[in-house]
């Protein structure tokens, strides 16, 4: 609250919910709820490793948005880990905010899905083997990218269905 009275716009990123999950909790809705109740406009949320959908609220006339978790960014949480497909994907969230006559909203919502490919390398680590680790930008490997031809075959097909796996569960309705 404390917040939204000093500040013209007001992101949140809880961490919240439970791991591995790909739903939100009743907790985690009722709670990001008051969040913007008390003068959110948008809610990051993370923690559970996995992603979770978004839900935009219209408070005072003015759309507010929610994604419950963002999922994760960089981690060896993946298939070959934890058997979650899930693990291995998160996305980065672009948002618009715009500022006119003193009043500050959001305008635009747009997600970017994420893959993380690991690759052993030819050294060890700590009596184990080495990976390099690379976050991927889904949405440059999907048919026409500028990147789709540059995976072999099966990388291409984790990352073209992380890509269209997490839009579907997203179900972004700005």
């Amino acid at each position: 609250q404390r917040a939204e009275e000093i500040a013209d716009f007001t992101i949140v990123l809880p961490q919240m919910g439970e791991e591995y999950h790909l739903h939100p909790t009743q907790g985690q809705i009722d709670t990001y709820h008051q969040m913007i109740e008390w003068g959110a406009d948008v809610i990051f949320g993370g923690h559970p490793h996995v992603i979770e959908p978004t839900e935009t609220i219209t408070k005072d006339g003015e759309k507010k948005f929610i994604i419950y978790s963002m999922g994760n960014l960089l981690s060896n949480q993946r298939v070959e880990t934890l058997e979650n497909i899930w693990t291995e994907r998160g996305v980065i969230m672009d948002i618009t905010i715009e500022k006119e006559n003193g009043k500050t909203t959001l305008t635009n919502v747009k997600a970017h899905p994420t893959w993380v490919s690991r690759v052993e390398i030819n050294r060890s680590f700590m009596e184990g083997p080495a990976y390099d680790y690379q976050v991927f930008l889904a949405e440059n490997y999907m048919p026409g990218g500028p990147l789709e031809h540059t995976v072999d075959k099966e990388t291409l097909e984790r990352i073209q269905s992380a890509y269209t796996e997490v839009h579907k569960l997203l179900n972004i309705k700005f």
